[in-house]
């Protein structure tokens, strides 16, 4: 299991879709709403309706965000939105979108303070952010992903401090590379490590592979041309003692672009595998399944967050 923590901003709002053909926009969007500070649906089903339609990398910055984390239907999620009318709205319509149309389970919204310059006894908002942003992933269940994707820059600030400070992952889209960015720790105690190792995956059993033979990719005649980042990913499958074997595998173009999608469908003696699609440009871009040595969905869950965050270093 899984929880997310998830800043919400108003991209579900303001997007304004500009490479989309105008049947394809999302109707709402005026010049004359897009900075009111206000409930601007009529009722739920009017984003609803047209979100069904729309992709998910496409809808808003939770969505992309949610999509490249690939959920199970039991994970929980929580929205964090500011106590604003708009954010209050984009969260309310993500809850329910997440849960009738994404088929999550757990889905919950919470206000964070309203970012102001009036202080008082209980500190200012971002230190109530902080406070309740601390609280939270110490009540949560399983392993804790910070998504700091939407939201107030403010917000993802404190999110990136409270991350750092307990050891917990933060992500973000990179919007140039359209991949998963997981920021770095900073190690502020002064030792020498830079880096916080997180190997979710020491839960599965050790692969008796030779590391080389892993990668077994064959070269451009199977119609893929590898991007420069190729290289990098190929040493961090080698090192992951998990990793069984690497192969093309076309069905994992499927997978987010520079994302890690879990396969619908196991190996015959019943080991997860993973999907791995790495995108350069539509000339070079490969994917690739990576057959993992787990055999429960908990063996896969945690061979997908510790492979995810690794990518996220290197874009």
């Amino acid at each position: 299991m899984q929880t997310i923590i998830m800043t919400v901003g108003t991209s579900l709002r303001t997007n304004s879709d500009r490479d989309l053909p105008n049947e394809q926009k999302r109707p709402w969007v005026t010049n004359k709403n897009k900075f009111e500070d206000q409930r601007i649906f009529n009722s739920i089903d009017q984003p609803l309706t047209w979100m069904k339609t729309a992709e998910l990398e496409l809808i808003s910055a939770e969505t992309n965000t949610l999509w490249r984390l690939d959920p199970d239907k039991n994970d929980r999620i929580l929205l964090l939105h500011s106590a604003t009318p708009s954010g209050q709205e984009c969260a309310e319509v993500l809850q329910n979108y997440f849960k009738t149309c994404l088929e999550q389970n757990y889905v919950d919204i919470e206000p964070i303070p309203d970012i102001n310059y009036e202080l008082d006894e209980s500190g200012s908002a971002l230190e109530q952010m902080a406070s309740l942003l601390r609280e939270r992933i110490q009540q949560a269940d399983g392993i804790v992903t910070l998504a700091a994707t939407g939201g107030f820059k403010a917000q993802t600030m404190v999110m990136g401090l409270v991350g750092n400070a307990l050891g917990v992952p933060v992500c973000y889209i990179h919007e140039a590379y359209k991949a998963l960015v997981y920021l770095p720790y900073i190690n502020t105690s002064g030792q020498p490590e830079g880096r916080v190792q997180r190997n979710y995956g020491s839960k599965l059993p050790e692969s008796g592979r030779s590391r080389n033979p892993v990668i077994q990719v064959q070269g451009e005649k199977q119609g893929h041309h590898r991007p420069k980042s190729w290289k990098k990913v190929e040493k961090i499958l080698q090192d992951l003692p998990w990793v069984d074997l690497v192969r093309f595998d076309a069905q994992a173009f499927s997978a987010p672009k520079n994302g890690v999608k879990g396969s619908p469908r196991d190996l015959d003696d019943g080991r997860k595998v993973l999907w791995l699609h790495l995108h350069e440009s539509d000339q070079s871009h490969i994917a690739v399944s990576i057959e993992t040595t787990g055999y429960t969905p908990e063996h896969l869950k945690a061979a997908a967050t510790e492979l995810r965050e690794r990518l996220g270093r290197i874009f």
